[in-house]
């Protein structure tokens, strides 16, 4: 809890950093409650056949487009497509909140709501490089932490905020008010006062040739750093295994029939544990403990299947709570680790990659343990998923400890004398 607190005392001081911090938790809340309206408004709009393809492509076209989005984007420069994708994503909400007002075939809603992540494609990976150009490098673990802490937070309060609105003003002005939170998200943006790199010709024309080289520059820059390698392999299984969790909380609660309300406390306490991962988190990505971080990912398969086999509430809670808190103890060592180690050149690349790993790990999980509960009964269907995730999340640690040996090494090698030098 110590270092927590450094971490935010840390960034309280830096204008541009507690901007950064706004800008991404108002963007994260606009995002929930989106999908909170938009899912009820499909749903009303063309049923459960209407409401199945918005869930698919919400998900499949950022999954699709990352790469090649990001690479597309370093034409930019990132606070300019920033920008340029908050005001897109407002004025989408507006023909959305429009186009609901006056009863539109549910079509319209779903092509509105696939324009808006096809921008998001492109919004995410230019956050980044935004970030990672404004917060000083000395200062980059403590970012991650603090943004990290804050993100897990949106995550648990912006639905229930989104249900809160909708009840109050209905789905079209919960659209509205979405709009809104856009705008803030770019007046956020607008204000950071941080580096501002200019775009080379030498970037203009990796953009131009984007979609012949996007994946390729994105795996190269893994290839290159066991560090990088290990980190984008542990956050892949990480989200993979956090996407079954979420499918895994409704199984769960009808299985221990203890009351409607099940679900929400279950979500509550993987929120609670994801908060508390990430400050955890914080002190892990300063001293770069990539091996611990990776440890943390593999114990998730096993907290996984004990969660899918609690026997009551209590150790369901307290299963949850460790599965958000193991999840997300190493995040703020992935995007400090992308920062420092990732080059410039490949960074636009790479962290479309990362944000379709992201996306497609969420959804693949839920897929999977899905099929798995189906098949094979929801305890032992999640036991076969967690130790699958376990066993593929251990495949980071050979990178991982490479990069502890060179550590290791570089620490050990004695400084350089005059008489070496001359």
């Amino acid at each position: 809890m110590k270092t927590a607190l450094t971490n935010f005392k840390n960034i309280a001081h830096l204008p541009d950093a507690r901007r950064l911090l706004a800008a991404d938790a108002t963007s994260k809340a606009g995002d929930w409650i989106l999908y909170v309206a938009m899912s009820t408004l499909v749903f009303e709009a063309g049923g459960a056949g209407a409401l199945s393809l918005f869930t698919a492509l919400r998900v499949v076209v950022p999954f699709a487009l990352g790469p090649w989005a990001g690479r597309w984007g370093a034409a930019l420069r990132p606070r300019t497509l920033m920008i340029t994708a908050d005001a897109v994503r407002s004025v989408l909400l507006v023909l959305a909140a429009v186009t609901a007002g006056v009863h539109q075939p549910a079509w319209v809603l779903v092509v509105l709501v696939v324009c808006c992540a096809s921008v998001s494609a492109f919004h995410a990976p230019a956050e980044r490089r935004f970030q990672r150009d404004a917060i000083a490098p000395d200062q980059r673990a403590s970012f991650n932490a603090v943004i990290g802490a804050t993100g897990t937070t949106v995550i648990v309060v912006a639905p229930a905020l989104g249900g809160l609105i909708i009840t109050v003003v209905g789905n079209v002005g919960a659209l509205a008010l979405d709009a809104l939170s856009f705008l803030l998200s770019l007046v956020f943006v607008a204000r950071v006062s941080g580096p501002l790199h200019t775009v080379s010709p030498k970037n203009q024309e990796q953009a131009a040739s984007a979609g012949k080289g996007a994946l390729a520059t994105a795996l190269g820059a893994m290839q290159k750093d066991p560090t990088v390698l290990a980190c984008f392999l542990a956050q892949a299984v990480a989200c993979t295994v956090a996407g079954a969790s979420l499918v895994l909380l409704p199984l769960l609660g009808d299985r221990l029939d203890v009351g409607a309300g099940t679900v929400g406390w279950l979500t509550a306490a993987v929120g609670a544990g994801s908060v508390l991962g990430v400050l955890i988190g914080g002190s892990i990505a300063k001293n770069g403990r990539v091996v611990l971080g990776v440890t943390s990912v593999v114990s998730m398969g096993v907290i996984l299947g004990l969660l899918g086999s609690s026997p009551n509430l209590v150790v369901a809670l307290l299963c949850a709570v460790l599965a958000g808190t193991a999840a997300n103890i190493p995040e703020p060592l992935y995007w400090t680790s992308y920062a420092d180690r990732v080059t410039e050149r490949d960074s636009s690349a790479f962290y479309g990659l990362v944000e379709s790993s992201i996306t497609g790990g969420f959804a693949l999980g839920g897929v999977i343990l899905g099929a798995a509960a189906a098949v094979l009964g929801t305890s032992i269907g999640t036991w076969v998923v967690g130790v699958a995730g376990s066993l593929i999340a251990a495949t980071a640690l050979i990178p991982a400890l490479c990069h502890r040996r060179a550590l290791k090494a570089t620490l050990a090698s004695p400084a350089p004398t005059l008489e070496s030098v001359s």
